[in-house]
């Protein structure tokens, strides 16, 4: 897509595209860790307009620029979304002219922001450590063909993949396999495995990889977003 100082002409049903940037802003209240965090979940949880996958893009690609700027603009470029300035406090819009308008606490933490070391930086206890420990090794197994679940202990997750325009991907998940297993599922299934990542994303939420499905408010039979970049 040609940008404005190109002097291209688009159609109609174009909009410009320039490049992802870091959106940096100095707030007149104080805002916490702990208050942004809430923020932007609540923003996020509560869209009505717009498609739900791209919202979930734009949501991933948030929490993946600070650190990442490149992967944050694949996975954008990968849900057809645009950015008529680069920085998205002026908007973005999808593939089919759909405009998306973020508040400015929701883009990227103020320059001021309350550093707060205790909610800055959560400790894991040795609860979560051991959790985390346990799934990769349910996924080693897996992966070595040692674990056979029953059919009665798995059910059927269809994925809508944000790379393409269809068709669904079909997977088998047990009940209690997590979020991070149905990830490499969906990969496989699609033949992406190896050469793309995926997220995977639910009523707009982008799901914790460690959890299982249902855990997580997932509802058997519905579709789930899987975000690839």
């Amino acid at each position: 897509m040609q940008s404005p100082a190109s002097g291209g002409r688009l159609t109609l049903d174009e909009h410009y595209n320039e490049p992802l940037k870091r959106h940096i802003w100095t707030s007149k209240r104080q805002w916490t860790r702990q208050q942004l965090d809430r923020e932007r979940e609540e923003f996020f949880d509560t869209r009505v307009t717009g498609r739900p996958e791209t919202w979930s893009a734009i949501r991933v690609a948030l929490e993946t620029m600070e650190t990442d700027l490149g992967t944050a603009q694949t996975i954008l470029d990968a849900a057809g979304v645009t950015l008529p300035t680069g920085d998205l406090i002026n908007g973005a819009y999808d593939d089919v002219g759909n405009f998306y308008q973020l508040p400015e606490q929701c883009i990227s933490d103020p320059l001021n922001i309350v550093d707060t070391s205790s909610t800055r930086h959560p400790r894991k206890n040795e609860s979560d450590l051991s959790e985390t420990d346990e799934d990769e090794a349910l996924r080693r197994r897996e992966e070595k063909g040692k674990t056979v679940i029953q059919a009665e202990h798995m059910y059927s997750v269809k994925a809508r993949l944000s790379d393409r325009g269809g068709p669904d991907v079909q997977v088998g998940l047990g009940k209690g396999q997590t979020v991070r297993v149905l990830a490499q599922k969906v990969q496989e299934e699609a033949g992406i495995i190896g050469r793309n990542k995926v997220r995977i994303a639910y009523m707009g939420k982008i799901l914790k990889e460690g959890e299982p499905l249902q855990a997580q408010g997932w509802r058997e039979g519905h579709v789930v977003n899987a975000l690839v970049f």
